[in-house]
């Protein structure tokens, strides 16, 4: 029978035998575990070439508050297959931009950003400070007539860029309706617009008077068509083929009542509604008569609404747009409006074309990744998502080594002790 004695000296030697065992396993660990560098953005440039010479032992690890430059992805992705292990954490804010031409024979760059909300984004080129926007939660585009060299946007520090794109090489526009006053304006002002046009006016049942030379209905040779009645029938099955193809359509007034459209338009048209009074010195479009869009399908979008009715509504027919103007008589704007009516009228209808043209994808300079346009989901791209150091990771003994040795003595020596005070050795 072991006397209690017995049984404490026994516990002590198990618990100093259990310390130790610890302690050489928490070495052990210790040993494994892989030194850690780390940089921040400010610093990482610089710590590239040093991190190339460590051992693939080694973690690198950066702490970015903005994504860095494209070279140095570019570095840390090169040593990530060489064998080393890079990760990176932080918070960078996720910008992208985009740049296209206008289809406007004055030319001109449609700049699409994307930020986080209330981001302000000062936007400049090669030359200068080109403008400033603050972004809301669909993100923001800017209109610019010229653009030198590179766009670089800056969203609190972090930067991002894309090419500018060349000039949009413009196809003709075909206006097509009976003649009129209405007709005869459209081309006028897409004209002094510097718009090549191709007009067809019926003058009577089956005479046609064409001004340009007549073009097959295509992509290649026509940007859009403009219809200003149901005359747009006679067009057929070709009008749909080249919509599309990405063709672009304008019905305006009662041609979106012909049954050649009725697959394209965005909505039926209702009764044509006529304003109580025009007045003659600040005539618009919004004191013209109209027929108003009386059921939007269901990919319409209705871009003007009047108290009557929508007054403009657009729809997407596969590669191509279709944009329904119900005015019939916008003719009267530039006619009888006033101070600066010319001028408008000629804009707005250029606009309208604009919107719907078709754009060949030579007037786009597309880059070959999101390098810079979106930096990002470049790095995301090339290095993963974020992730602590795997220093954070790393299992470290929670009590000093050195306090263990003392209490693997203390107990071994209580041990002695009691063998010694009950005679034994």
């Amino acid at each position: 029978m072991r006397s209690r004695r017995s049984n404490f000296e026994l516990a002590c030697r198990l618990a100093a035998f259990a310390v130790l065992g610890w302690l050489l396993g928490g070495s052990m660990m210790r040993s494994s575990g892989r030194r850690v560098e780390r940089a921040s953005t400010s610093a990482l440039a610089s710590r590239l070439p040093t991190w190339t010479r460590a051992p693939s032992s080694v973690l690198l690890h950066a702490d970015l508050a903005t994504t860095p430059e494209a070279r140095v992805v570019d570095w840390l992705a090169a040593l990530e297959r060489s064998g080393h292990a890079v990760t990176w954490s932080g918070a960078p804010p996720a910008v992208a931009m985009s740049s296209e031409p206008l289809a406007d024979p004055q030319g001109g760059v449609r700049i699409e950003l994307a930020a986080p909300a209330r981001t302000s984004v000062v936007l400049r080129d090669d030359a200068s400070v080109v403008d400033s926007v603050r972004v809301n939660q669909l993100g923001a585009a800017i209109v610019t007539p010229l653009v030198v060299g590179t766009l670089v946007g800056d969203a609190g520090g972090q930067r991002f860029s894309a090419p500018a794109p060349d000039s949009a090489h413009l196809r003709a526009i075909v206006v097509i309706g009976n003649a009129g006053w209405e007709g005869k304006f459209i081309v006028s002002a897409l004209e002094e617009r510097g718009w090549p046009v191709v007009a067809r006016f019926r003058v009577a049942p089956n005479v046609d008077v064409t001004q340009g030379v007549a073009l097959p209905l295509d992509t290649g040779r026509v940007a859009a068509v403009v219809a200003t009645d149901t005359t747009i029938q006679s067009l057929g099955a070709a009008l749909e083929r080249f919509v599309r193809s990405g063709g672009g359509l304008v019905l305006a007034g009662s041609a979106g009542l012909a049954p050649a459209v009725a697959p394209l338009r965005p909505g039926s048209l209702g009764a044509r509604t006529r304003p109580s009074a025009l007045p003659v010195d600040t005539i618009g479009l919004g004191a013209t008569g109209y027929y108003p869009v009386a059921a939007l399908n269901g990919d319409g979008v209705a871009l003007d609404r009047r108290s009557g009715g929508v007054a403009v509504a657009a729809r997407r027919v596969g590669a191509g747009r279709v944009l329904q103007v119900g005015y019939d008589d916008s003719w009267r704007w530039r006619m009888a409006g006033g101070p600066g009516s010319e001028a408008a009228y000629r804009d707005w209808w250029s606009r309208a074309v604009a919107a719907v043209a078709y754009l060949p994808d030579a007037g786009v300079k597309i880059a070959e990744s999101a390098t810079e346009s979106a930096p990002l989901a470049n790095l995301v791209d090339r290095l993963g998502p974020p992730q602590p150091t795997a220093a954070d990771k790393t299992p470290r003994p929670p009590v000093d080594g050195r306090l263990l040795l003392v209490l693997i003595m203390i107990l071994l020596l209580t041990e002695w002790g009691s063998r010694r005070m009950r005679g034994l050795r």
